[in-house]
């Protein structure tokens, strides 16, 4: 209070107010393997859907990993998820030189966004997997994540669409050579190589293969019956080119092609004016690439047909054009604003084998008027630069690099060297723009085009591995992502189905570590699948149990395995009970408190169990029960159940029980946040009553509930002495009376004689 010099009234506020916030107890955590996802990074999931969506299916290497956390979600929404993997897993990727697949990219590994950027992105300095990245040889994209599912990925590039125009000045044009001599002409700034060019008097078209200079390039002929020069003097012109936007034309003449076969050939066709090498044709619903033009009536595609057709009319088109509403390709806003054209692309992500969405051919992704000009942005202001874009936003690829500033750098093949796509501009040609350049114009660089190909660009990605199976040690290294409480909440751990080396990690060195959480697991599949003497099973779970060898109230441990169906595989399957035992606990948070125990007849039915395969009698219950383990039960027309509460601690103790373990867990991560906010305050009786003023009410609460029987918190001079409060200190004592669940009820029935008053025998008996 300020001092005052005369007479008058002054106000001051204390908050007394602070309440102990109820802290969580339901979050799962789980290391593990799966088929696709981020490596070593904690991920929250909150249900099966988003489980598939970002960790993948369930497959034969690793369905009781998946069906873990899969049935723990069944009972709650929250789970902290890190997916294990050896080093022997891999991306896949896509080179654009076939000289380059194998060597290139071999057992690359991205193990998180971070790791990427840091290691990989070339303008970010990364030099794994092709050392100084390279365009042609290192190429353009990458899965996201390491697995044999991204040699399912392919990804296309639909080029911008250059306008018809008439080419200024005029040429000749000898046959023999392919050279057009020009005179006024500015091929280098109005073609590029792939372009299709007509001469006036010539009946075909022309695709240009190399640009000289300005007044000379080579060009072959789409048409077989050009045997004459061309004098000078003549007018060119440059085609439309774009198979985004013309595909829907019905190409002139009808086709035949046989069952298993790459030749086409034709009646009344026009294949040497009408398509151009790389283009994509539709005969009879099957599309292919054209490989080679023969005539005007014989083509071969880089794949074979599978049916035979005959008689077809046939389409050109890119593809993927159905999954674009927004049309072609053209000049964004933002390059228009600064004098350059031709810089958007679009790009499809496609489920080529149809291992992501079961249809063969299906586009996963479709990024639309996406700019290769370096700082594009949206009339929003979002960058669309295409790298950028497609590295924040894609679920399935990394894109790598970007043809050299200068335009591209070599001819590029598809994956299995089936001809030249395009063959790309000389290196250091400064007529055209290299994707990753600005969009300001003048300079160097005084064209104001764009260096797109001429037609779609489609690669294959190849050569992802899912690698063997995460080995202990890499489990181990999943598992410590968890290890701080300070930086991942996580109330129940699940040890799914690894090993006791594992399990014995999870328990000592992180649930026992953090104090906040408890440790769930199951004996080993073989010791109760597939065995066909319950008192075996009974003898090697017990086993088990003593492998493992933790005396400790945060760990529990379950009888075995159940048989479930994997919806997503159509095949049932056996999965350890340890996710549903920590979904059970995470169910009775929701329908009652921590503190309540999960087993038995009202809150212990297990979910979606088509069988036990060890479902223990009353005698082997009560061996297992001795030994610390917890038996599941089906028990006709009452469903299956988990019989028991006990954690692993071996001397009698309150804490030998489940609900009294995370009865504490409750409190103490409770109390403790609120105690926080006595950091760095003065250890005097004020704090000391407001902290009691805190937990009090806190406790009565949980009290009120059913959780304790009674409490006591001591928080005075008599436990703040003044050593401790010399040493900076402060303590607060609280002693607790925990609520016990029932484990055995005792009925006895006494048949009294007729005459005999109950009051005389009460008591009596």
């Amino acid at each position: 209070m300020a001092f005052q010099v005369s007479p008058g009234v002054n106000t001051s506020e204390i908050d007394l107010t602070g309440a102990v916030v109820a802290a969580a107890t339901s979050t799962g955590g789980f290391a593990g393997r799966f088929r696709w996802g981020p490596i070593e990074e904690v991920t929250l999931v909150t249900d099966e859907d988003q489980l598939v969506k970002q960790f993948q299916k369930p497959d034969d290497n690793n369905h009781e990993h998946f069906f873990t956390a899969a049935n723990f979600l069944g009972y709650t929404n929250a789970l902290n998820l890190v997916r294990a993997a050896n080093t022997t897993s891999s991306n896949a990727a896509a080179p654009l030189n076939a000289a380059a697949n194998t060597a290139a990219y071999a057992n690359l590994q991205v193990r998180t966004s971070e790791h990427y950027y840091t290691s990989f992105d070339p303008e970010q300095g990364g030099a794994e997997g092709g050392g100084a990245q390279n365009y042609v040889n290192d190429g353009p994209f990458m899965a996201k994540w390491a697995g044999s599912l991204g040699n399912s990925l392919k990804v296309s590039i639909c080029p911008g669409d250059r306008p018809e125009a008439t080419l200024t000045g005029t040429v000749a044009w000898t046959v023999a050579t392919g050279a057009i001599a020009g005179t006024g002409t500015l091929f280098d700034i109005e073609l590029r190589v792939g372009d299709a060019v007509s001469i006036a008097g010539e009946t075909g078209y022309h695709i240009v293969t190399a640009i000289t200079s300005n007044v000379a390039c080579v060009m072959f002929s789409t048409d077989s019956t050009d045997n004459a020069n061309v004098s000078a003097g003549a007018a060119v012109t440059r085609r439309k080119r774009s198979a985004f936007s013309t595909s829907s034309t019905f190409l002139k003449g009808t086709v035949a092609v046989a069952a298993d076969a790459a030749t086409v050939t034709g009646t009344g066709t026009l294949f040497d004016s009408q398509l151009v090498v790389g283009d994509t044709i539709t005969i009879n619903g099957e599309s292919k690439r054209v490989k080679t033009i023969t005539s005007n009536v014989a083509i071969v595609t880089s794949e074979n047909f599978l049916i035979t057709a005959t008689a077809q009319t046939y389409t050109r088109e890119w593809e993927y054009k159905g999954a674009f509403a927004e049309g072609p390709p053209t000049t964004s806003a933002y390059a228009t604003d600064k004098q350059m054209s031709l810089d958007e692309i679009h790009v499809a992500v496609v489920d080529e084998d149809g291992d992501w969405s079961g249809s063969i051919g299906e586009v996963l992704e479709a990024h639309a008027n996406l700019s290769v000009a370096s700082g594009a942005k949206d009339t929003q202001g979002e960058d669309v630069f295409y790298k950028n874009y497609v590295n924040k936003t894609s679920r399935y690829i990394w894109w790598l690099n970007h043809p050299s500033i200068k335009g591209f750098s070599g001819a590029v093949q598809d994956l299995a060297g089936n001809g030249t796509l395009f063959t790309p501009a000389a290196t250091g040609d400064a007529t055209l723009r290299g994707w990753g350049a600005t969009a300001d114009a003048g300079g160097a660089q005084t064209a104001d085009e764009f260096a797109n190909p001429s037609q779609p660009l489609t690669l294959s990605l190849q050569g992802g591995s899912d690698g063997t199976a995460p080995s202990d040690a890499d489990l181990i290294r999943g598992y410590d992502y968890l290890k701080s409480a300070e930086d991942v909440d996580v109330s129940l751990i699940m040890c799914g189905s690894h090993s006791s080396t594992v399990i014995r990690h999870v328990i000592g060195n992180i649930a026992e570590s953090r104090k906040d959480c408890v440790a769930f697991f199951s004996p080993e599949k073989a010791d109760v699948v597939g065995v066909t003497s319950s008192s075996t099973a009974t003898d090697n779970v017990v086993d088990a149990r003593n492998t493992v060898n933790q005396n400790t109230s945060y760990a529990v441990m379950d009888s075995g395995w159940k048989r479930g169906f994997d919806k997503h595989n159509d095949k049932f399957r056996y999965m350890p009970l340890n996710g549903d035992i920590a979904g059970l606990c995470a169910r009775t948070d929701t329908d009652r408190d921590p503190f309540f125990s999960p087993a038995g007849f009202t809150r212990g039915q297990i979910k979606g169990v088509v069988n036990l395969p060890y479902n223990p009698k009353k005698a082997e219950r009560d061996k297992l029960y001795q030994s610390q383990v917890n038996p599941v039960v089906s028990f006709p027309g009452e469903g299956t159940l988990l019989f028991g509460d006990k954690t692993q601690l071996t001397k009698p103790s309150a804490f030998d029980r489940i609900n009294v373990r995370r009865l504490f867990i409750l409190l103490e991560k409770a109390i403790a946040n609120a105690a926080r906010f006595q950091l760095f305050e003065f250890n005097d009786e004020f704090t000391r009553a407001q902290f009691v003023s805190m937990v009090e009410p806190f406790l009565r609460d949980i009290q009120g509930r059913g959780g304790i029987q009674d409490f006591l918190v001591v928080c005075d001079d008599s436990n703040n002495t003044p050593e401790v409060v010399d040493s900076n200190r402060f303590q607060g004592d609280i002693f607790i009376k925990p609520s016990r669940a029932i484990n055995f009820i005792q009925l006895n029935f006494v048949a009294v004689r007729s005459g005999v008053e109950f009051s005389e025998v009460v008591g009596a008996v």
